[in-house]
């Protein structure tokens, strides 16, 4: 149920693809075009990061639609009622937006994902697309009740984050932009000092916490609570088929619990 699909394939490199139509969009419409009119499969190219790892594993896709030229992707900015994160934002360049400010915790957490060469490079939307458990964005952004902004030849449609592991995208492959409501004041902290173990979010609004727990290779659990649930009743929440080859479910709500707690504190403590 929660599990990642095995990688596909031999290990190859690049180098084994084979000459394939490339196109360069300037905007939304045009990559939308791109990808409805291109030889099947298109691949979308952004930072690369995933793309390569993809061929590693197999992937051949007859055609190219490289995103660089779409700045209407790479626009970050806020206001009174939402944070908006475009799809090409690097991880670097995220965190240091001021913009993130809106969200306490949030630039702070994203800061910790991956190295320094792969948050220069990889994308907002790369991470989210490439539905691998072992990438973090798709936690912190469940954790705050984001919605993805998925287009189409049909136009745009909203889906919340948690819901891009299954989502279908064949009629909306293009992820524009990323939207985190901020109603209610949210703010996040993120435990993964026992990664890739299990990592835990806790986002915190006025009236309302959302828990967020995943594993290497378990997608993201959410658990709605009340403030001042129990540490210990909130992890016991989790699925009973929640637990994968290297940690099981007992371990992740017993010390979930403990984590929980200690998120809680940071939290409520005076600024």
């Amino acid at each position: 149920m929660f599990t990642a699909p095995a990688p596909r394939g031999l290990a190859r490199s690049q180098a084994d693809l084979p000459p394939v139509p490339l196109y360069r969009p300037d905007s939304v419409a045009e990559a939308i075009h791109a990808l409805d009119t291109a030889p099947a499969p298109a691949a979308l190219y952004a930072g690369g990061t995933d793309f390569f790892a993809r061929l590693r594993e197999g992937e051949a896709p007859a055609a190219l639609v490289w995103l660089d030229r779409v700045q209407d992707l790479r626009e970050v900015g806020r206001d009174d009622h939402a944070l908006r994160l475009g799809a090409l934002v690097t991880h670097h360049e995220a965190f240091r937006h001021p913009a993130l400010d809106a969200v306490p915790g949030l630039a702070a957490a994203w800061r910790r994902i991956a190295t320094v060469r792969i948050r220069r490079q990889a994308t907002l939307g790369g991470n989210l697309m490439a539905r691998r458990t072992r990438y973090e964005l798709s936690i912190l952004l469940t954790a705050l009740g984001a919605s993805a902004q998925m287009a189409g030849a049909d136009g745009t449609i909203d889906l919340p984050v948690e819901d891009l592991w299954q989502a279908d995208t064949a009629t909306h492959p293009l992820l524009v932009s990323v939207t985190v409501p901020l109603e209610g004041c949210p703010r996040l902290d993120y435990e993964r000092s026992m990664r890739p173990t299990f990592t835990q979010a806790l986002a915190m609004r006025d009236g309302g916490w959302r828990l967020v727990v995943a594993t290497e290779y378990l997608r993201p659990w959410a658990h709605d609570m009340a403030p001042g649930t129990p540490p210990a009743e909130a992890t016991a929440a989790l699925p009973a088929d929640f637990a994968d080859p290297a940690v099981s479910r007992a371990h992740m709500v017993r010390a979930g619990a403990a984590f929980l707690k200690r998120q809680i504190e940071r939290m409520e403590a005076p600024a």
